[in-house]
């Protein structure tokens, strides 16, 4: 229970005093969670769909865990940090599915998660699949680490619900400082848009509410200014548009229009609904970003567009991220947008993760899918120079759907209070006898990887030197070693940082590699964790660098891992 309760490259954050800057220099990501269950029903290993937050130090990311073709999860997945993302420690909320506790549903899907800051609570929204019920959940923690069953926000035996999104009120100054809200559609009433407030920490909801206008739409992501009024943008496919609550939640403005959308069909049969994605800054001004093919000949392959708004009602004309020039063949979609909270002004911090294709006329055998990030230190008036965080993958490495092969529907990054942007994705390695997607962030003072080196923007100049006080790297954990002293085999992997207990799957390549029988070993024995004959290494219970041999004939490459949890 909860005390006090009733019941295209990797990221360097090099230093703590700057957001990111122009240099490119080598970087590492770290596997935040991994799938742990083993249910026939669903595919495994595969986590999608996830979204962060942050307060203070902590962050909290959530995603489906083991996805069904047929829609939601096998659970929702975590993964908590304390200290701003140097390690992380993973797990599954309990009491939804079967397969976590709970009673009677297999699947769960559309995870969505806040802080409340006047009740001191993070709130996860989950939304049940089947058992002939709609249902909204919200499960509660007073650390992030420790979660209770799910509290039900509404429940009737009538429609059909999908992507619910919360959030709360966490302006001191705001009348309506700690309501929560959430917000989603009824699919069997024309996607309904419907909105429950809670002013009690999650404990108890509201009837749910429609707009004044009855609005229709899907993808609505509510923020709450500093003055209490809660903005509501949401796409209608075709547009996007917005409601406003000016009395905490008890009535629901008309919808209006902030925008039409448009965009370039995404190719290699990759899901994908072009939900807005939306932040907001320190002076309550509102950004969404969304793909759109308007700024591109003939609508060829798509841009992520943004605008944004100081009050909600009047939005600014869309302008293009200009990740690369606008003749490019590239396609980008799937965009996630944080903004920080401590910046205002004309030098608000925005983050941008999205996913693209470099060649957008791709097919399922062909595309090869990336996960980039781009940053801006003003407001959206310029950009940095764009950075891969994973990939490239194949489509055909990710689970299926109905909707088509997923990596997620919607994206996010969150910042924490140093001024550091995290984001959160899906990466995938070749499937060998089941999936292998996870879910990945960056890190501070990772390594360099062994190979496919990604670039990242990072800082110059003694301002970006880390203030965080922490021991430099050791020797032994540098990738760069991974690799046979002739060069002939190298061994990398997607992280060389890992939760306890991770799967990850590993890489060879060089000319010692083509058309041999690779051997691997754990240096340290079973206490270091094992490697399967296919180069699939699963870490240990207990903290501490180990190092993974790999051996052909007289090629021998060691990579190190490091394996953490929580300190």
């Amino acid at each position: 229970m909860i005390p006090g309760l009733d019941s295209h490259r990797a990221l360097a954050l090099l230093g703590f005093s700057c957001f990111l800057c122009a240099a490119d220099v080598s970087a590492d990501t770290v596997q935040i969670s991994s799938d742990p269950f083993t249910n026939s029903t669903s595919q495994h290993m595969t986590e999608v769909e996830p979204q962060i937050y942050a307060n203070g130090s902590t962050i909290v990311a959530t995603f489906q865990q083991g996805r069904f073709f047929g829609g939601g999860c096998s659970d929702i997945g975590f993964a908590t940090s304390t200290d701003s993302g140097a390690t992380w420690q993973e797990g599954s909320l309990p009491g939804i599915t079967i397969w976590a506790g709970g009673d009677r549903y297999e699947s769960v899907t559309d995870t969505s998660l806040a802080y409340n800051a006047a009740f001191g609570l993070w709130l996860v929204e989950t939304m049940p699949v089947g058992f002939g019920n709609q249902e909204i959940f919200v499960s509660r923690s007073a650390d992030g680490l420790s979660w209770d069953n799910p509290i039900t926000v509404y429940s009737t035996s009538s429609g059909s619900f999908d992507k619910p999104w919360i959030t709360c009120d966490n302006s001191p100054t705001s009348p309506f400082f700690g309501n929560c809200y959430i917000e989603w559609d009824d699919v069997a009433d024309g996607d309904r848009i419907l909105m429950s407030t809670s002013t009690d920490g999650g404990a108890t909801w509201s009837t749910p509410a429609t707009t004044a206008d009855a609005a229709q739409g899907l993808g609505g992501q509510p923020l709450v200014q500093p003055n209490g009024r809660v903005v509501v943008p949401y796409s209608t496919f075709s547009a996007i548009r917005a409601f406003i609550s000016d009395d905490g939640g008890n009535t629901w403005g008309p919808s209006f229009s902030v925008t039409s959308m448009n965009e370039h069909s995404i190719a290699g049969g990759l899901r994908d609904f072009n939900l807005p994605s939306a932040a907001i800054d320190g002076d309550g001004r509102i950004y969404v970003v969304w793909t759109d093919c308007r700024f591109r000949a003939s609508c060829r392959s798509n841009d992520i567009a943004i605008t944004s708004s100081a009050d909600g009602v009047a939005w600014s004309a869309p302008a293009r991220v200009p990740i690369d020039e606008a003749t490019s063949t590239a396609d980008h979609f799937l965009p996630g947008i944080g903004v920080d909270r401590n910046s205002s002004g004309t030098t608000v911090g925005l983050a941008l993760v999205y996913y693209y294709y470099p060649q957008a006329n791709c097919t399922s055998s062909t595309c090869q899918l990336s996960a980039g990030f781009v940053t801006s230190q003003d407001g959206g008036a310029s950009w940095s120079n764009p950075i891969d965080v994973a990939g490239p993958m194949s489509v055909t490495w990710l689970p299926e759907t109905i909707s088509g092969r997923m990596v997620g529907d919607y994206f996010s990054v969150f910042y924490t209070d140093d001024g550091v942007p995290h984001p959160v994705f899906a990466s995938a390695d070749a499937p060998a006898g089941m999936f292998f997607e996870s879910m990945f962030s960056t890190c501070v003072g990772c390594p360099p990887p062994a190979k496919g080196s990604p670039k990242v923007a990072s800082c110059v100049g003694d301002n970006c030197s880390s203030t965080s006080g922490e021991e430099p790297v050791a020797e032994e954990w540098q990738a760069t070693a991974a690799q046979s002293e002739s060069g002939a085999l190298r061994v990398s992997a997607d992280a060389t940082r890992v939760n306890i207990g991770a799967v990850l799957p590993l890489r060879v390549d060089g000319p010692a590699a083509r058309n041999a029988v690779v051997d691997w070993v754990v240096e340290e024995g079973p206490s270091g964790g094992s490697v399967s004959n296919s180069g699939v290494y699963t870490a240990p219970q207990s903290p501490g660098v180990y190092h993974l041999i790999a051996s052909t004939g007289a090629e021998r490459a060691r990579l190190a891992i490091k394996v953490f949890t929580v300190q």
